[in-house]
């Protein structure tokens, strides 16, 4: 939130095969880290998406830019929430818009949200299909005042094909609403949509030019009663990606061999938030973060490479939001 015996071998041979003559991949060296510096603001207003295969940052965007993001594979179908911008729903179970102008009057803690981890089976809009064909609930949608002027929007998801959404939403107690057309593009894991601009954005790179990304969103506590929290960290795509932790191993003695032992997991929180501890002082009512440097990542991206990476530092000159780690191809 094992790999078999022979996983390496046929990674290593469909990297070969798919590989194109005249166009070569152009990977890190794999004797020796690399070290990398994340400038996300000290308060975390921006997102970066890091590509290990390129050492670079290819795509910065507003963490707030967006609400909910569909997916935009011709299969896909589910429906996130932005979790960083508090966005929250409610499945009123009622099919006519028009007719829906009142919210639950819930605390936060009763409404749906996603799960930090990612996976379809996990989200707050949950299944809105039967058959293939919708159900035509109308969900409200609760955004946070701090950013929204109308916190409650309702909105009914008409139709899904290969190629595009059709929904309509409008201001929870108003009689207007509109209905919008979502083009998919496989080129990207979502089709981002933005209740302030009553438009689709763009927050996010093409899916086959990054491997993780830099940023804020939402851990649910269950054992306190289903408390939300918004956590700075990383997030891996959800593109053919996958992750292992190992905080016993030293950094340096991970190699090819040891990805045997590993379980790597779609979950796209394994990298998450934790690989940094915070210490508040309350005498004081400030908060210091250390790094944990035992704490390893293996990355196994979209084209079967792997990658390791520590995180060695949180600050720059004293100021916080400047994750630094450093990584290194291993197979």
């Amino acid at each position: 939130k094992g790999l078999l015996g022979g996983l390496i071998t046929a990674c290593s041979l469909f990297v070969i095969s798919c590989q194109k003559p005249d166009e070569p991949i152009a990977l890190p060296r794999q004797n020796g880290s690399q070290r990398v510096e994340i400038d996300m603001g000290e308060d975390y207003t921006d997102q970066l998406f890091f590509d290990f295969e390129t050492n670079s940052i290819v795509y910065t965007s507003p963490i707030l830019s967006w609400d909910l993001a569909f997916e935009a594979s011709p299969i896909g179908y589910h429906v996130f929430m932005n979790g960083a911008a508090k966005v929250l729903t409610y499945n009123t179970h009622e099919t006519d818009i028009l007719a829906v102008k009142d919210d639950p009057k819930l605390p936060d803690n009763k409404w749906q949200m996603d799960a930090s981890c990612g996976l379809t089976d996990s989200t707050g809009i949950g299944e809105w299909l039967n058959g293939g064909t919708t159900k035509k609930e109308v969900y409200i949608i609760k955004l946070d005042p701090t950013y929204h002027q109308g916190t409650f929007k309702k909105l009914q998801l008409l139709a899904v094909t290969e190629d595009k959404y059709i929904i309509q939403y409008g201001d929870l107690r108003g009689n207007n609403v509109k209905m919008i057309t979502l083009p998919k593009n496989q080129n990207y894991n979502y089709v981002y949509f933005s209740f302030a601009e009553n438009a689709i954005v763009n927050p996010e790179p093409p899916k086959n030019t990054w491997d993780i990304v830099f940023t804020r969103y939402r851990i649910i506590y269950h054992y306190l009663n289903n408390f939300a929290y918004p956590v700075t960290g990383v997030l891996h795509n959800p593109n053919n990606t996958t992750c292992a932790v190992d905080s016993l191993t030293k950094y340096e003695s991970i190699e090819s061999t040891t990805l045997l032992s590993y379980n790597f997991k779609k979950h796209r929180d394994v990298i998450g938030y934790d690989w940094k501890i915070v210490n508040i002082d309350r005498g004081n009512n400030s908060a210091t973060y250390t790094v944990n440097k035992d704490k390893t990542y293996t990355i196994k991206n979209r084209n079967g490479h792997y990658f390791k990476m520590r995180f060695l530092d949180f600050y720059k000159n004293g100021v916080k939001g400047y994750p630094t780690f450093e990584f290194q191809r291993i197979q």
